[in-house]
């Protein structure tokens, strides 16, 4: 050992003799290292951003779960008010009355400001077969549906609860509001960006004058009411096309020069999936954590490599 050691120490000595080849070498040595640190560095910064990334996906996914709980809770609540209203309860068989009392309703929650939100009551007295699936459904299986469902105005939040009696279901309760309602909300963070694309299938629910020149083909069978959304950020979709959509199903998010992308299946009150909700932000703006999470890398990695080259400078 303490002979290999003294062949080293000679080797230097013979090395450093020989000035132009001695500096050569620690050249190709400094360089080398350079190289493998930025390398290393560089694989370690984007797994953290990679990280950052799938992290805010499941924080946006949920805050998303979390606004259609708070719906529910809303549209309850409105319900419950209505339940404990005495004339409500005791005119339940009389349509003129019951539609006065929807009227009076409807126009308290535009003049609150629930411009987008309205109710209305299905008694059982008629017969249930005018009734569309899910109402028919609520009132033979006396539970509560909650979801979404593309109505002829489009796909809207659905709140339908029975009025029951005893064991007999009086009537249905059903509070709709617009899906768009949920875009509202995420504006409320200016970086924040909500769209929603229903599958092809889904625009035989519309009305005429719904869909009309209303919707517009994004990508596969997904369209979008093109009036309602954020027009740049559905064009981004567009341009990454089948392939760039596909990775952001396969991968949970997808971020380009532009957007930060996540996604979440939109299914209805059957259990059926009818297309994407789409969540994200710009990629440019000082507020935006995909900018933080870029300058951030930028930082680590400059500051790491001027400790890698201040020490293989040291060496010479």
């Amino acid at each position: 050992m303490f002979s290999f050691i003294k062949a080293i120490q000679n080797l230097l000595g013979e090395l450093k003799k020989k000035k132009g080849l001695w500096f050569t070498i620690l050249s190709v040595l400094s360089i080398f290292g350079i190289t493998l640190s930025m390398y290393l560095l560089t694989t370690m910064t984007t797994k953290i951003a990679e990280e950052v990334y799938a992290n805010m996906s499941v924080t946006y996914k949920s805050n998303l779960e979390y606004k259609f709980e708070d719906k529910q809770k809303e549209f309850k609540r409105i319900v419950l008010g209505l339940k404990n209203n005495d004339n409500f309860k005791n005119n339940l068989s009389n349509k003129q009355i019951i539609d006065s009392i929807m009227d009076v309703y409807n126009k308290s929650l535009i003049e609150s400001g629930f411009d987008s939100i309205s109710m209305s009551f299905y008694p059982t007295v008629y017969q249930t077969s005018q009734y569309r699936t899910i109402i028919n459904s609520v009132i033979n299986r006396k539970i509560t549906s909650f979801g979404i469902e593309v109505l002829p105005d489009g796909p809207n939040i659905v709140y339908i609860e029975p009025i029951i009696l005893g064991e007999n279901v009086l009537g249905v309760v059903e509070i709709k509001e617009s899906l768009v309602s949920l875009k509202k909300d995420f504006e409320r963070n200016k970086q924040s960006i909500f769209l929603a694309l229903i599958q092809e299938k889904m625009m035989s629910h519309l009305a005429i004058d719904a869909k009309n020149g209303r919707y517009r083909p994004i990508v596969d069978d997904l369209r979008v009411e093109e009036q309602k959304y954020d027009g740049a950020f559905f064009t981004n979709v567009m341009e990454e096309g089948l392939t760039g959509f596909k990775e952001l199903k396969d991968k949970g998010y997808v971020v380009n020069k532009e957007y930060f992308k996540t996604y979440k299946e939109m299914v209805d009150v059957n259990g059926v999936t009818i297309g994407y909700l789409l969540v994200g932000e710009k990629v440019k703006g000082n507020d935006g954590f995909v900018s933080i999470v870029d300058k951030m890398t930028k930082s680590v990695t400059m500051i790491a490599l001027g400790l890698v080259i201040s020490i293989l400078l040291f060496m010479f």
